[in-house]
């Protein structure tokens, strides 16, 4: 009986091993084929993200790119065309096999209209030869699209949002200009057309070459304007002959020269531009400087428009994107556009910059610096000689002043007596012995020496400040000692960046947090040694003196929150206040040229800007005033080499104290 079971059961683990092993390779043979789709369809998906349309062909069929009528190389072009053409970047896709083998994917994507979501795709992977490719139709490129159908675009332009004044005057607005160009019909020909030429260039101030390249572009036809200068706002139309003008829209900056560093200007993108941003296009323009750059964002807005599908007759066949545009903000400062340009006259031929500020709200009512430039100019494109010579000009007017530190001089001085005050180590009552014009601390200064103004024996407080005492206040540091002066010193916003769409250094102290030398902690009492500020942040720092010992933090946007700080008591002002009007009032205060101005306080100084001890430097004259009835305004300024000009920043500043007399009361 054993024996007859043998062979049937024998037979039976033969077929179960048969079964088993098909069973198996079945399973190994479904998880290469899913490998296979994984692979195609990743490779498909990457190759779209980054844009390596080469590779595209090379994963579909064959047949269904000849039966879609194209070929490797030209829908490849296709893909490089339409997706370059729109801008598309920042591609994102998710994708599924399904099991009947279709791949379905979304993709998001930016284009020169925005950002473009869940676009969805699907496709069949077909098996070929033990691999699988994508079934590839138009309709991969966008959906509904066939193979004889075009990708368009329309541009509804954004209006860029304009910079005005508190008073809702335009620092930067939209307007429109004249562009110079001919007709090439008009010039003749042979010697005929060569003279008019160089006339024309003469008199636009460009190069008969450049009228040439213009006139050699392919478009041109001899019936057609071809242009060839934009003029800058508010320019003159010159009669030259065989020159006509057409309008062109155009960014202007009423105030030119007087708000170029504020305001700054806008110019051409740039290939550069183009592909930071892809939805920049050619022939925009962007914010370059200033304020223009600051609120670059906000002010260019969103263009609107309309991508779509056009078919072989030029019907619309589906729309893919469509927005809406929205224009550009408009941006309002705190700025007084009638202040800036009395600021700016009152500067007259000097290197320099003024601010005034509202000290109790920190709004800035000017911010000049001078010399400046044009900034019409750079919004047409500046020629090369117009460049080279504000480039080339001593004076530096592409520098921005206003945030350019300087060291303050004798207008820190009444920060160093405040410290002074509070710490008990200055007095009102006490006085100093001084004799003579240098002093020393000790034969341990060596050849170092402190020198003053004025010889007066005994000095306090109120002389030293009328008189702008060096060597008072030098010694009032010593004796407060590092330790103490620093932490004075540092109540104050020193290191810290301001919250302003401007670029600037921060007030600075000294170049390392330890003076290391008793000559430097003296030099930086009457605001030398290595203490830096800007214009700005004087009139920030020196805002205590108009606000009862509260600081507030300049603010450039209208409407803006007040930020404030209170560094020194209202009993410690309240002490100095006085002595900062007798710098006006009394005849021999520094600041006496503006007894009668107004009701004011003020504090001068001067920066010596030298080498070694001895040595005569160029100085920077400084000064620094205030409503010290009202506390409605302040004002700083700096004017460089004040000796070469003729003039100090005492002299200079008159108007602007005139105009804010006026504007407060």
């Amino acid at each position: 009986m054993k024996k007859k079971w043998i062979l049937p059961v024998g037979i039976i683990l033969v077929i179960l091993l048969a079964a088993g092993a098909g069973f198996g390779y079945q399973q190994y043979h479904a998880a290469k084929m899913q490998d296979r789709k994984e692979t195609v369809a990743a490779e498909w998906v990457k190759a779209l993200k980054e844009q390596k349309f080469d590779q595209l062909p090379k994963l579909a069929t064959t047949d269904s790119l000849e039966e879609a009528g194209y070929t490797e190389d030209s829908l490849a072009e296709k893909y490089k065309v339409v997706y370059g053409g729109i801008g598309v970047s920042n591609m994102e896709v998710e994708y599924e096999i399904t099991e009947e083998n279709i791949l379905e994917y979304t993709a998001t994507f930016d284009t020169v209209l925005g950002t473009l979501s869940d676009i969805p795709y699907q496709t069949e992977l077909i098996e070929s030869e033990e691999e699988f490719k994508v079934n590839w139709t138009p309709e991969l490129i966008f959906p509904e699209m066939l193979p004889d159908d075009k990708i368009r675009y329309t541009i509804d332009e954004a209006n860029r949002g304009e910079i005005i004044d508190r008073h809702g005057s335009e620092l930067a607005f939209n307007t429109t200009t004249y562009q110079a160009g001919v007709v090439p019909k008009d010039l003749g020909q042979g010697e005929a057309r060569a003279a008019k030429i160089a006339h024309i260039a003469k008199q636009l101030g460009i190069t008969a070459e450049f009228i040439e390249s213009q006139l050699s572009q392919s478009w041109v036809q001899d019936e057609y304007f071809v242009p060839l200068k934009t003029l800058p706002y508010g320019s003159e139309t010159p009669r030259i002959y065989a020159v006509q003008y057409q309008q062109v829209a155009i960014r202007a900056y009423p105030l030119r020269e007087a708000a170029a560093h504020l305001t700054g200007y806008v110019g051409e993108v740039t290939a550069e531009d183009i592909e930071k941003d892809p939805t920049l296009q050619v022939g925009d323009v962007i914010g370059r400087s200033g304020l223009e750059m600051a609120f670059e964002k906000e002010l260019r807005g969103q263009n609107g428009g309309e991508i779509y599908i056009e078919t072989a007759n030029g019907d619309k066949r589906a729309t893919i994107q469509k927005v809406e545009k929205q224009d550009g903000q408009t941006i309002k400062v705190t700025i007084d556009a009638n202040l800036q340009q009395t600021a700016f006259d009152a500067l007259e031929n000097a290197a320099g910059a003024t601010v005034a500020v509202e000290p109790k709200t920190g709004n800035l009512l000017a911010l000049v610096s001078k010399p400046s430039y044009n900034p019409n100019q750079f919004v047409v494109g500046i020629s090369q000689s117009q460049y080279d010579e504000y480039n080339n000009n001593e004076d530096k007017p592409f520098m921005n002043r206003f945030t350019n530190r300087y060291a303050p001089g004798s207008t820190f001085k009444p920060i160093t007596a405040a410290i002074g005050l509070e710490s008990g180590a200055t007095t009102v009552e006490e006085t100093h012995k001084i004799s003579g014009l240098q002093w020393q601390k000790d034969q341990s200064w060596g050849n170092y020496k402190i020198s003053r103004v004025t010889d007066t024996a005994n000095v306090d407080l109120r002389k030293a400040l009328i008189t702008s005492d060096n060597i008072y206040f030098a010694q009032e540091a010593l004796e407060m000692g590092e330790e103490t002066f620093r932490a004075g010193l540092n109540k104050l916003p020193f290191g810290e960046s301001f919250d302003l769409p401007l670029s600037m250094k921060p007030a600075q102290i000294s170049n390392e947090d330890q003076f290391g030398s008793e000559i430097l902690l003296a030099d930086t009492a009457y605001g030398q040694g290595q203490l830096l500020l800007s214009p700005i942040q004087m009139v920030s720092f020196y805002s205590i003196f108009a606000n009862e010992g509260v600081l507030a933090y300049p603010n450039l946007v209208a409407d803006k929150a007040v930020k404030v700080k209170e560094i020194f008591s209202k009993e410690t002002i309240d002490a100095i206040k006085p002595m900062l009007v007798d710098v006006v009032t009394a005849n021999e205060g520094t600041a006496h040229v503006l007894n009668g101005v107004g009701d004011i306080g003020a504090k001068t100084g001067t920066a010596e800007l030298k080498q070694s001890q001895g040595e005569r430097g160029a100085e920077n004259s400084l000064t620094f005033v205030f409503d010290a009835k009202d506390s409605g305004y302040l004002a700083a300024s700096v004017v460089e080499d004040h000796q070469k000009v003729g003039k100090n920043a005492n002299q200079l500043i008159e108007p602007v104290i005139q105009y804010l007399e006026l504007l407060t009361k």
